[in-house]
């Protein structure tokens, strides 16, 4: 019930914020990397006794794709409510002497940034620009994917939480194309709630995606 609240809130205000007149309806896709940390009390706390001789290497590989709304608010100022399906987690994965060991995070997400876009020049043919705000995100799955000595394990993740909430930062210019518009940019987000709850019922830790 809570999920369809806020898929439905999600798509009317993508609706409310697209007047015909003066607002443009775009879709996005790319890729990404995506990291957890843990702020106090290390992981185990977190993923569980298996993980205490995982040790960080990469960031997770991820990926978004989705719709959003601009419109403009000024001569440089632009509003962007975006709707987007999101993937996000950690990648533990390591080589150890005798074996390989798979250890990864994979967390899905409904995912709605309100931003606010600040056009940085006016006189170039292609616009550059700023852009930050808030996002809060709906969770979908979590799960965990394992593989020790040849045994692969998939495991629901029940302690990563339902919501999630944030900022977004980053800088993108836009190009006039035959066919079209295009947008490219490059953005960073920061989890500003504990995203996990601890195995036992704390929570320490938040999580970071770029």
């Amino acid at each position: 019930m809570k999920s369809k609240l806020f898929y439905s809130a999600c798509f009317l205000f993508l609706l409310y914020c697209l007047p015909p007149a003066t607002a443009q309806l775009g879709f996005k896709a790319g890729p990404g990397v995506s990291d957890i940390g843990f702020l106090k009390n290390g992981q185990t706390s977190f993923l569980g006794y298996e993980a205490g001789m995982m040790v960080h290497r990469i960031p997770m590989p991820t990926f978004q794709a989705g719709a959003f709304g601009t419109f403009r608010l000024g001569h440089r100022f632009e509003f962007q409510p975006e709707l987007l399906f999101i993937t996000q987690g950690l990648d533990y994965s390591t080589d150890f002497l005798y074996d390989d060991v798979t250890y990864k995070v994979k967390i899905s997400y409904v995912h709605a940034p309100l931003l606010l876009k600040y056009q940085t020049s006016v006189k170039r043919k292609w616009r550059p620009f700023l852009f930050g705000g808030p996002y809060v995100s709906r969770k979908l799955k979590a799960i965990r994917l394992t593989e020790i000595e040849g045994q692969k394990e998939k495991i629901g993740m029940s302690n990563v939480k339902d919501m999630d909430v944030g900022i977004i930062g980053g800088y993108a210019a836009e190009f006039n194309l035959p066919a079209g518009e295009m947008t490219i940019g490059i953005r960073t987000s920061y989890s500003l709630a504990n995203m996990m709850d601890r195995v036992k019922g704390a929570l320490l830790h938040r999580k970071n995606m770029i």
